[in-house]
């Protein structure tokens, strides 16, 4: 899968339904496109993932599908997630703590974080195929 279609995938559970962004995604509107929704509509780490991946060539380059990108890509996305997180949660404090993505996932889930259990998880098996 291409680091674009992961990024959207990532993002999916966290959009309304009824946002411009949801619907780009949805007519299979180019990256570029959706990551204007998602600028105009405020989703600034979803735009910032989006205009990241377009600028080092998407899913035409297969470095961006490496370890090391994927490794680094997951790191940035926690600390994206991080600064909307309440500093009191155990998500929050897991990944202030450097915990592995395993514990992260488990209490992101625990506490409703759907949308980023689902990117960690994806990302533990990414980890499980190598």
């Amino acid at each position: 899968m291409n680091i674009i279609q992961q990024i959207l995938e990532s993002f999916s559970g966290t959009l309304p339904n009824d946002s411009k962004t949801a619907a780009a995604i949805a007519r299979n509107a180019s990256p570029e496109e959706i990551a204007a929704c998602a600028t105009e509509e405020g989703l600034h780490a979803l735009a910032g993932a989006l205009f990241e991946a377009c600028e080092e060539g998407g899913g035409a380059n297969a470095a961006l599908d490496s370890d090391s990108h994927v490794v680094s890509a997951l790191t940035s996305r926690l600390q994206e997630f991080r600064k909307d997180l309440p500093p009191g949660c155990e998500t929050a404090k897991l990944i202030d703590a450097g915990a592995r993505i395993e514990e992260i996932s488990e209490a992101a889930q625990k506490e409703g974080l759907t949308s980023l259990a689902t990117m960690l998880f994806e990302a533990e098996q990414e980890q499980d195929k190598t």
